[in-house]
């Protein structure tokens, strides 16, 4: 193994003889043989696997042609010393007889059977791991453990990712490597979406995939669920809906309805959407097995022209409802009521579903910091609200936690900033529009047909009664805790149920309408809202303010309406900014005080009317029994400390002649009674106070 002179011939032979080529020969070999191998395996598999079609059809065949191109590259080399007589490097000749030889020989042939036996051993393995949801999920680490989080706590955990992403055939594992090239090529450098962006543009058809294990024109019936809800309140009171959902079908020759009357069976549909997430359709088309074509336009938001000629007429299929069939992350409201209803989190602590809410929501960095401050979070609730409860049941309180930490590492990825607001789901209707995108109500055709949004096409109520369960009208009242009526009826679940913290319910803290300062805080809605949960019509201010004084008798501020001035429930003017949206010229003049300390706004109304800016004397009539009749001050109680809401609406509504007065009813402390008791101040029945009360206004 030394260098030659370049003495001789040039023959084929001598070329190939050096060390590169040697060197390129074993790496075309041993590839070529594992080749084979994998060809073989992967055409005796009872399924292909694209992956290893990776390795099969594209990694191996370049290794092998590159192990070819050293072959010749070493005989160019070779070719290139010998015509300039440079020297050459041989190698070392082989001869048979001389046992040190064959012994090398021998050695190194059996080297490369146990290699080739290595690699055939190791493709075969690969074979297999590629095909495996950890080389899917835990390849990426980071990137998609959020997905293969979520996958893992699915009803698909138990089926391969690439039977549902890639699935079987040529073309579309041809899309899945271009797609899946720019995917490394991100992960490489650190270029991906914090979350990963959906919907996924180049999925597949699910009738090429879902519809391999589901078959949709089968689902002719009803199933029933039942679903169990905790409320955010001390007790985290358990509330249990039964429905039945028609699952239906769409076979030509079974009942085209129900839910999956949408698939590609007997009807079809295309729809519009008009953003991203496919939130927004204004526009749906429907082709039923006639052939007869039938467009819907939304009336509340209108498709544009532009819109309809640039956007995306998609083809309705199971993900167009089942977008999230194996990575979804619970709303946290949703997410801890298996854990209540399991007992992994005691309904015995007070408040607990809502602390743990609360908790879960906040924004956290990483996961680790937000394990440690769910956790401080309910301890401190509790060491603070309710002292007792750590004392006395502190292993719950314990266990609690270790839960709420549980349900939120399946369910929040801060990292990749993955929550159940990252993803919205289309099936249902609770926290996103899901079903009203389309069956809102406000899908028109040409013919003034309408997409229902009766709840009784998709499922219907249960109750149960003695004798089992019992069909109930199907309203959306009826699975409301509290009746919905007006504009409650008509809004989206998700305008309140965000599947976040609950919204108090009340009208003051669902509306967030402050009780602090308010002169009227204590008063019901329907003290001015005339019909329960509707805005209009509105008892008018002048029934307890029939006067005007100052400057509110001023032509311009009489005319304008009190909303003009005084917000809504708070009723007290923003001090200056509320002047200047109509004064816009007086911006610099004496900036800085409220314009009320020099313009009188509350001077007496006149010789008849009541104490500047107070509600008037009221007289009630006098009956057959009575001395005479009642007149009620105001500005005699005001002056002594009494508040508006002492009286209103307690005791009397706010509302003319909502009122009358028996001495029976104040004996017994009503009305009047409930202060003129002999103790707060003089009683109703002291004989020498008639005169008080009973006097003409």
């Amino acid at each position: 193994m030394q260098e030659q002179p370049t003495a001789g011939r040039i023959t084929i032979r001598r070329l190939f003889r050096n060390y590169l080529s040697l060197f390129g020969a074993i790496i075309a070999g041993i590839s070529f043989t594992v080749n084979v191998f994998l060809l073989l395996v992967d055409y005796l598999a009872p399924r292909q696997n694209p992956y290893v079609g990776i390795v099969t059809y594209m990694i191996l065949p370049g290794v092998t042609l590159s192990g070819l191109g050293l072959v010749f590259g070493g005989a160019l080399l070779r070719f290139y010393r010998l015509r300039r007589g440079r020297r050459v490097l041989e190698l070392p000749h082989l001869d048979l007889n001389i046992p040190r030889h064959r012994y090398t020989l021998f050695g190194g042939m059996a080297l490369v059977v146990a290699f080739l036996g290595l690699s055939a051993v190791g493709g075969y393995e690969s074979y297999h791991y590629s095909d495996s949801v950890p080389f899917c999920g835990q390849t990426c680490h980071e990137v998609m453990r959020p997905e293969f989080t979520a996958y893992q706590h699915s009803p698909h955990a138990r089926v391969a990712c690439v039977d549902c992403h890639i699935g079987s055939g040529a073309e579309w594992f041809v899309k899945a490597k271009i797609s899946g090239a720019y995917q490394v090529y991100s992960v490489m450098f650190n270029k991906y979406s914090r979350p990963i962006e959906t919907p996924v543009r180049n999925l597949r058809p699910a009738q090429d995939t879902c519809e391999q294990c589901h078959w949709p024109a089968k689902f002719w019936g009803e199933q029933l669920a039942s679903r169990v809800h905790f409320a955010s309140d001390k007790a985290n009171t358990r509330r249990e809906i039964d429905l039945l959902i028609k699952t239906g079908g769409g076979s030509g020759t079974g009942l085209a309805e129900g839910i999956h009357y949408h698939m590609n069976i007997s009807n079809r549909i295309w729809y519009i959407a008009t953003d991203e997430k496919r939130l927004e359709i204004p526009w749906v088309r429907l082709e039923d097995k006639a052939g007869k074509i039938v467009e819907y336009v939304s009336t509340e938001k209108p498709i544009t022209p532009e819109q309809r000629q640039k956007g995306e007429m998609r083809r309705m299929d199971c993900m167009d409802c089942h977008n999230r069939p194996s990575h979804r992350y619970l709303p946290p409201g949703r997410a801890l009521d298996p854990s209540l209803e399991g007992g992994r989190i005691s309904t015995d602590l007070p408040y607990i579903k809502k602390v743990a809410v609360e908790a879960m929501v906040q924004p956290y960095a990483t996961t680790p910091e937000a394990m440690q401050k769910i956790e401080q979070a309910i301890r401190d609730f509790y060491r603070k609200e309710h002292p007792a409860v750590l004392t006395n049941q502190g292993e719950k309180v314990t266990a609690a936690i270790a839960e709420v930490k549980r349900v939120y590492g399946v369910n929040f990825f801060p990292e990749m900033r993955v929550n159940w607001q990252a993803y919205p789901e289309h099936i249902g209707h609770k926290e996103f529009p899901g079903c009203f995108r389309c069956h809102d109500g406000k899908h028109v055709a040409p013919d003034g047909k309408v997409i229902s949004r009766d709840c009784a096409s998709c499922h219907e109520f249960l109750i149960r009664e003695k004798g089992g369960l019992a069909r109930v009208p199907t309203t959306a009242a009826f699975a409301h805790p509290w009746k919905l009526g007006g504009k409650h009826a008509e809004i989206l679940c998700g305008a309140c149920h965000t599947g976040g913290p609950a919204k108090p319910a009340t009208c003051r803290g669902c509306h967030q309408i402050s009780t602090a300062d308010v002169p009227m805080a204590s008063m019901k809605c329907r003290e001015c809202h005339q019909k329960e949960q509707v805005v209009r019509p509105l008892v008018s201010c002048a029934t307890c303010h029939p006067r005007l004084a100052g400057l509110h008798r001023k032509a311009a501020h009489k005319d304008a309406g009190c909303t003009a001035c005084h917000v809504p429930h708070g009723w007290s003017p923003e001090p200056r900014e509320t002047c200047l949206t109509c004064h816009g010229d007086k911006k610099e003049h004496n900036p800085g005080p409220a314009c009320a300390e020099c313009h009188d706004f509350r001077a007496a109304a006149g010789a008849a009317g009541s104490a500047a800016g107070k509600p008037p004397a009221i007289t009630f009539p006098a009956d057959a029994n009575s001395p005479g009749p009642v007149t009620f001050d105001h500005a005699t109680h005001l002056a002594k400390g009494a508040k508006c809401a002492d009286c209103h609406p307690k005791h009397f509504a706010m509302k003319q002649g909502g009122a009358k007065l028996t001495m029976d009813e104040m004996g017994k402390g009503k009305r009047c009674g409930a202060c003129h008791d002999g103790k707060k101040a003089f009683g109703v029945e002291d004989g020498d106070k008639c005169t008080a009360c009973h006097k003409e206004a």
